[in-house]
Formats: structure tokens, C-alpha cells, sequence
């Protein structure tokens, strides 16, 4: 009976301390808990191949360069690891580092080049990938296509797409903008908080909210009108008296389609043949905006390499004399490599409507929830004559408007 009571205290006591990974040369990973550590060697009880005797010669020495939420940077050797710290070999010591102070952990060690061809020839040279662990990615979304996660773009981070740009202006607050918009007159600004953020570095949750204000113009949601097109139709035939063509009769006919909430019927220009159309999306003259809140789970792959970005969210477009137009959403994005980032999301939509039923005027569908899918990487030239930039983001995905590129410095 001793016995058993002895075991159940030695398993609690052991299930009790922090269970460490150790990498080594060779590449392989052992993960459990020490138990005791000299100079030279690590003594480790691992689940399955129980106690181990682990010689720190042939531990693999991987620099990093760790930044925490005060600001400060740490660079050095990782040691080892756990879900409650870091131990570095800096340049003043060995340090412990908590987990939950840990915002970000980049290479440490001198990039290496390698030399790639382009099918065009010239040749560029890039960063090639180092074979070490890696916690986190080159990039942490502030967006998932155009729905906000729960993070920011960073500190003095400048951002700039095909359609806005944006800039951080402390780790918890950025501001970005439509830049595009600005050709019709619409000042718009988009400010982002991230209210709370906690966790450690296997995992890591944050919630955001903001608001998206613009003074003029049209939403890009949409609604099904009955009357978006009307015209007269004339039947005429070929008078050999007169030689030429003379009506017989007409027709009054109406076409429905999809226009932008806030968009208003209005006679034409040309109201001599009663002709009505919708304003475009450059004509509202009314300011509006757009509220929303994402929350995001980050966690640590099960590999140890990458992460798993889990993000749940809601926006309100509201715009005067309109319902409002809710839309609520999840997402997930996942590092397959440091610079390959492959996302998914589902979401609920009254007022979206899909490219091809947009342009055909077609109503058929039954459904107000839509997918999303696509990548993002940093591996590929904006034009062929150049090399891939560590900078600059391309991505595909199913839903318009498909294409997507951005700079972040």
C-alpha cells in the first residue's frame, strides 16, 4: 500500500513540473520533464522512452531573437523550452524568459542566400529557410481577406494594398484608410483596437473592435431591387413608301437586379423616354459607417512549427434610411511554411452577393451563407524581371475581388 501511495506522489509531483522540448543536431525532439541537470548533461523522463540521458553537446544551438510586450528585445541561443518559459543564452547569461511576456520570436542566426531562376532567366537571389524550430510565422494577419482578426498591424508598421493603407500606431492601435475612395471624394478612416490580449507562446488569444467611418459614397453591400432597369421596347417595320422604319407599338419593360444599399431611383438625363436608373456607388452623398469586433485564438502547431489562428467575428454596416446590414464570420489561417500562410472562412451575409450572380442580375440563390478560401505568401515576384521581397504579400482566394497583394514595412 506504501508502494502505490509512493507512485501516485512521485506521478503528481512529476505531472506537476514544466514539460520541456529539447532539439538536438540530429534534428530530432525530445520532449518531457527534467528531473535534474549538471553542466554537461540533461537527465529527461520522456512519456514513452521514459528516462533519458541527454548530453547538452548535443543539443542544437538555434539563435533568436525574442521581443516581449515591454518592448525589449532579447538575442541568443535557445536552450530549451517550456509552456512557462524560455531559457536563453544571451550575451549577460543564461535567462529565464516567461512565455506570457513573449509577443514575437524571429531567427536569430545570419540568413543564408541561395540563388533561384526565373523561367524568364535572370536570376534573383533570396533568404533560404533554415531547417530550426519556429514559433511564429513572417507575417500575423490584422485581416482575414477583408474581415478583421483580433491583432493589429505592430508599432510603427506602414501597410499598403491595392486598396488601402494603414499604419500602427502603438502594438494595440492602428489606423488604415481606403485610398481608393478618395478619387470620389470620400474621406474615410478605419481606426482598430485590440482591447486585451493574453496567453503564452503555445497559445495566444486577442479581441479587437473598431470602426470604419466615411463621409460620403455607398457600402459595398447589396440589395435586390424589381426595377433596376426599365426602358420602352418599339416594334417597328420598313415602310417602302417612305423608306424607312416606323413604330407600330411599344412596350414599357422593367428589369430587376442588384444595386448598392443606399442606392436611390432617379430619372435620368434622358427623361424624354421615362427611362429610371440607380445611382452608383460613387453618388451617396450621406455619411455612414460600419462597426465590428473580432476575436482570435493563436495557438502553437502540434509539429512545433507555425501556428493555427482561430478568429470569430461580427460588423454592422449602418446606413441612413437603410436596415442595417449585419455580417458575422469565422475564419482560420495556418502556417504551412514561414511564408505560406493557406485561410478558410465561413460567413453570414443578407447583403453579399457572389461575382457571377452580380453581373448576370441573377436572384436564384437561397442561401446567405458563403465561403472563402485562398493563401497568401511572400515567395512570389510582383513582376517576373524581380525576386520575391520579404515585404510583399500575394494572395488568391475564391471570393471577389480574387486577387490581393500588399506591402508592409
Amino acid at each position: 500500500m506504501k508502494k502505490v501511495f509512493f507512485v501516485i506522489f512521485f506521478l503528481s509531483v512529476l505531472s506537476a513540473q514544466d514539460t520541456k522540448t529539447l532539439t538536438l543536431k540530429s534534428g530530432d525532439k525530445i520532449t518531457g520533464q527534467v528531473i535534474s541537470e549538471t553542466e554537461t548533461t540533461i537527465t529527461i523522463i520522456n512519456p514513452i522512452m521514459g528516462e533519458m540521458l541527454i548530453n547538452k553537446s548535443d543539443l542544437k544551438q538555434q539563435a533568436v531573437v525574442i521581443t516581449l510586450q515591454s518592448g525589449d528585445v532579447v538575442r541568443g541561443e535557445l536552450v530549451s523550452r517550456s509552456d512557462s518559459e524560455m531559457i536563453i543564452q544571451s550575451s549577460f547569461g543564461e535567462v529565464s524568459i516567461p512565455t506570457t511576456q513573449i509577443t514575437n520570436i524571429d531567427e536569430g542566426g545570419r540568413p543564408q542566400q541561395e540563388v533561384q531562376y526565373t523561367p524568364f532567366g535572370p536570376a534573383v537571389v533570396a533568404n533560404k529557410e533554415s531547417d530550426d524550430e519556429w514559433f511564429f510565422s513572417k507575417e500575423r494577419l490584422m485581416d482575414i481577406w477583408f474581415d478583421p482578426t483580433g491583432y493589429t498591424i505592430g508599432r510603427n508598421k506602414l501597410y499598403l494594398s491595392g486598396l488601402s493603407w494603414g499604419f500602427g500606431l502603438s502594438d494595440k492601435i492602428q489606423i488604415t484608410s481606403r485610398w481608393t475612395n478618395y478619387f470620389f471624394q470620400d474621406f474615410n478612416i478605419r481606426p482598430k483596437m485590440t482591447l486585451f490580449q493574453t496567453g503564452n507562446v503555445e497559445s495566444q488569444s486577442a479581441f479587437a473592435a473598431g470602426i470604419h467611418l466615411h463621409t460620403r459614397g455607398l457600402p459595398s453591400k447589396y440589395k435586390w431591387v424589381d426595377n433596376k432597369d426599365s426602358w420602352w421596347d418599339y416594334n417597328s417595320i420598313y415602310n417602302s413608301e417612305i423608306g424607312d422604319y416606323e413604330n407600330t407599338d411599344s412596350t414599357y419593360r422593367i428589369e430587376g437586379g442588384w444595386v448598392n444599399l443606399g442606392s436611390k431611383r432617379e430619372m435620368s438625363d434622358d427623361d424624354a423616354w421615362n427611362r429610371y436608373e440607380y445611382t452608383g456607388p460613387w453618388d451617396g452623398d450621406k455619411m455612414w459607417f460600419e462597426v465590428f469586433s473580432a476575436y482570435t485564438i493563436s495557438r502553437l502547431r502540434s509539429s512545433g512549427n507555425g501556428r493555427v489562428n482561430t478568429t470569430f467575428g461580427a460588423s454592422a454596416v449602418i446606413y441612413p434610411d437603410e436596415d442595417i446590414a449585419p455580417r458575422v464570420y469565422g475564419a482560420i489561417d495556418i502556417d504551412v511554411t514561414r511564408n505560406i500562410k493557406v485561410m478558410a472562412e465561413v460567413f453570414y451575409d443578407p447583403y453579399y452577393v457572389e461575382w457571377l450572380d452580380y453581373v448576370d442580375d441573377n436572384n436564384d440563390s437561397n442561401t446567405d451563407l458563403f465561403f472563402d478560401v485562398g493563401f497568401m505568401t511572400n515567395k512570389i515576384p510582383l513582376f517576373w524581371w524581380s525576386g520575391a521581397s520579404e515585404n510583399l504579400w500575394i494572395g488568391y482566394h475564391f471570393q471577389r475581388p480574387f486577387f490581393a497583394f500588399y506591402w508592409k514595412i
